[in-house]
């Protein structure tokens, strides 16, 4: 199981809280008109520890997260084994890194850095619904883990890649929204797949966990959710197709 690294909040540079800083002030101002509230009032309820004036502190996200929805998080020095994920998921942990990227990697940067973590995916766990899904999604993809099912992990694995990372939600009058992790935190990908919301799939889970994907290119094709409540309905009638507990 993966151990918890510290932050050392103190060591960043004068550089690194500037790079913060401009990449928070752009994108919120980009994201206005296309992110979901579901995603911008997550934000807002993480204002006393998430703001653009410095990198932000793990304990006080965490202690704002622990307070709302239970959730902790755990410092990782970058990407971690599928079943290690899991496993935090399920024990209502999400793992983040806390290196902050170079100025002139504002654009760009194919390994997730903290301010796709902290920024794109740390707010959302702010909301009981998202957070629900997320510890659901880690207690399926661990049990399915151990029961040897590599085929649905990677079905699982494509789910969280096009709902988690990038996916669009339907809005409260009818319209996409944005939400996805990886949209959230890119100024790029956030503009490209706003240019393709007229062109969406439909959100069918069998037919996400056939969909491949790539992790070095901008994204062609994107899911909409309907409802975060009902994917989690969804993931637990698929899931019980596989009749784990008669194995025992």
């Amino acid at each position: 199981m993966v151990q918890g690294l510290l932050q050392h909040w103190d060591s960043y540079s004068v550089d690194q809280h500037d790079t913060w800083r401009r990449l928070y002030e752009r994108q919120i101002a980009n994201l206005e008109g296309k992110a979901s509230p579901l995603y911008l009032d997550s934000l807002e309820a993480m204002k006393l520890a998430l703001t653009c004036n410095e990198v932000p502190r793990i304990s006080a996200m965490e202690a704002l997260l622990q307070s709302t929805t239970g959730w902790s998080l755990t410092v990782v020095p970058g990407l971690i084994p599928v079943e290690d994920f899991f496993k935090l998921l399920a024990q209502k942990r999400f793992c983040t890194s806390t290196w902050v990227r170079r100025l002139d990697q504002l654009d760009y940067i194919e390994e997730p850095d903290m301010f796709h973590d902290t920024f794109g995916h740390i707010p959302p766990l702010m909301n009981a619904d998202f957070a629900a899904f997320m510890q659901r999604f880690g207690e399926v993809g661990s049990a399915l883990v151990e029961a040897g099912e590599a085929e649905a992990v990677l079905g699982l694995q494509r789910l969280y890649w096009y709902f988690v990372e990038f996916g669009f939600v339907r809005g409260a009058d009818g319209d996409p929204e944005l939400l996805g992790a990886g949209i959230m935190s890119s100024f790029g990908e956030a503009n490209h797949a706003w240019s393709l919301k007229g062109g969406l799939r439909p959100f069918v889970l069998e037919e996400v966990m056939d969909t491949p994907f790539r992790t070095d290119v901008i994204q062609t094709e994107y899911f909409l959710v309907e409802d975060v409540v009902e994917l989690r309905r969804d993931l637990d009638r698929w899931f019980a197709t596989f009749n784990l507990s008669e194995r025992a």
